[in-house]
């Protein structure tokens, strides 16, 4: 099967922003779109794609709903055909689609002309200050946003009521903050890629899915790389991390001698890897540090503040 260049890597399916009816792109040029980012609802509020494709009058009343009729109006007044949004153009009883949307995701995020960054639990400007506003919101402790925060080229983000906050550039202090992530990352002036693996994987710590094995899938597109989730139970995280692991050693050679935790802290020192500089890394044991970068390792809900590191690190 021929590679698909990450540049064309666009969604199949998307949604008519003037009629709200899909239209499927399949072996044709995509046009540019806009992408919804969220947190989820609970299941039986947000519209699923056989919902959507057979729309009832009691699905028209779910929170889901308004969340992707306000997405496309967005759009539309952006001057946008089409908008992807993930709860109803993914066909998740289809295996092979939900693995292929899996692994292209984030290039679904990179590749659309803007990202609508829903913020459901900021209801009211908390000051004056933009940045001040989004402090505290869930979305910034969830897997899957990671990449859906530093992916797109344009991203807003809106309250509940879906007044804009402010672009992603223009809080990139705050967002910095919050979760370690450089400015440079968040403004666009430093490509994803010039940052070491180590420094991508500590951007997830902390954060969690709704499904152990998401904690790995979240990653697939921060790390560059894919693999077939198909056959992996979605309850097991570290068959997830395994899969991911080998993914790693694939791509990046000299990841293979760091899989061992007693191994971690010297080569990264040999490899001049980023390390958090809030750590005295003579003093922490190197097994904790791994538990950092192979969330797996950890039961419950169990962060980094109990292993007695700093969090948010300021890692670059």
């Amino acid at each position: 099967m021929q590679q698909i260049p990450s540049s064309e890597l666009r969604p199949q399916r998307l949604i008519e922003t003037w009629s709200g009816k899909f239209r499927d792109f399949s072996g044709q040029p995509v046009p540019p779109y806009a992408i919804l980012s969220h947190r989820w609802l609970e299941e039986k509020e947000e519209v699923s794609f056989n919902d959507y494709l057979h729309l009832r009058s009691e699905t028209k009343k779910k929170g889901g709903y308004r969340k992707i009729t306000e997405a496309r109006k967005k759009a539309a007044d952006d001057r946008l055909d089409y908008i992807w949004i993930d709860t109803c153009c993914i066909d998740k009883n289809n295996k092979s689609e939900s693995n292929r949307n899996i692994n292209s995701m984030y290039f679904y995020y990179r590749n659309s002309a803007i990202c609508y960054v829903y913020l459901s639990d900021v209801w009211v400007k908390r000051s004056t200050r933009a940045g001040a506003t989004i402090w505290g919101s869930e979305w910034f402790q969830r897997g899957w946003t990671l990449q859906e925060l530093v992916a797109p080229k344009r991203l807003i983000f809106f309250r509940a009521d879906w007044k804009p906050i402010g672009e992603r550039h223009q809080l990139a202090g705050v967002i910095h903050r919050l979760t370690g992530i450089s400015r440079s990352v968040l403004d666009g002036s430093k490509p994803i890629e010039s940052v070491n693996i180590w420094t991508r994987m500590s951007w997830c710590a902390g954060r969690e899915t709704t499904k152990p094995a998401d904690l790995a899938y979240c990653l697939l597109g921060i790390l560059g790389v894919s693999m077939d989730t198909r056959k992996v139970n979605m309850e097991d995280r570290e068959e997830a991390f395994e899969l991911l692991q080998k993914a790693l050693a694939l791509k990046y050679p000299e990841f293979k001698e760091f899989r061992d935790p007693k191994n971690i802290l010297p080569n990264l020192r040999r490899q001049n890897a980023e390390v958090p500089a809030p750590v005295d890394f003579g003093k922490v044991n190197a097994t904790l540090f791994h538990r950092m970068l192979f969330p797996q390792l950890v039961t419950g809900r169990r962060t980094l503040h109990e292993f007695h590191l700093h969090v948010p690190f300021n890692l670059l």
